[in-house]
């Protein structure tokens, strides 16, 4: 008995070495040698850009329209009149894996600088691994959703909104009725959703 309960530690503890290494060699990186020096004012920037981060909202679709100043019509850009739909999800993807990334870095620079305050530390760390977990569970609900037949598929959640776009010429109640209930599924109840179409 308790040569199996050894063994199974010690299986659980190679599997997770080796998901661990897998991890930190697919982790694009600065090579070893390279230090990074980081100045107070940079810390305090990124503290400020922290708490200012959880305020920050992506807006995709301001960034394809813009609107005529003088006759108040909505005029399309024409880069993306020349996008076909994929291209535009693969845009939109783009500048929310950037903006992420820009949030994961200032959460980086507090883990790693040394005079930060270890609530800070732990905190930063927190938020990290917050955003890692929500981004995989957006890429594994845009794999559920496209199994329903749908072209592509963005899922975007700010805060408590969750938005789900979805590459089809119409969306019918029934199905934006099945998307909600697999957003409530993979990402908890209380989210409101919103389910639109491209």
């Amino acid at each position: 008995m308790v040569l199996k309960k050894q063994t199974v530690w010690l299986l659980t503890m190679l599997s997770l070495i080796v998901v661990l290494s897998a991890y930190y060699l697919m982790t694009p990186g600065p090579a070893s040698e390279d230090i990074a020096f980081v100045d107070n004012q940079e810390i305090e920037a990124a503290e400020e850009g922290m708490e200012d981060s959880e305020d920050m909202v992506v807006n995709v679709e301001e960034e394809f329209e813009a609107v005529d100043a003088e006759t108040g019509e909505e005029v399309a850009n024409t880069e993306v009149n020349a996008m076909s739909g994929s291209e535009l999800f693969a845009t939109m993807r783009v500048e929310l894996q950037e903006s992420r990334d820009r949030m994961a870095e200032e959460y980086t620079k507090i883990q790693a600088a040394g005079d930060v305050a270890a609530e800070k530390v732990v905190e930063a760390h927190e938020k990290s691994m917050e955003l890692l977990a929500l981004s995989q569970q957006e890429s594994m609900l845009e794999t559920l959703i496209k199994t329903k037949g749908f072209n592509d598929v963005l899922v975007m959640t700010e805060g408590q909104e969750v938005k789900v776009i979805v590459q089809a010429e119409e969306l019918t109640g029934a199905q934006t009725v099945e998307i909600m209930d697999m957003v409530a599924d993979q990402l908890g109840n209380g989210k409101s959703v919103v389910v639109s179409h491209e």
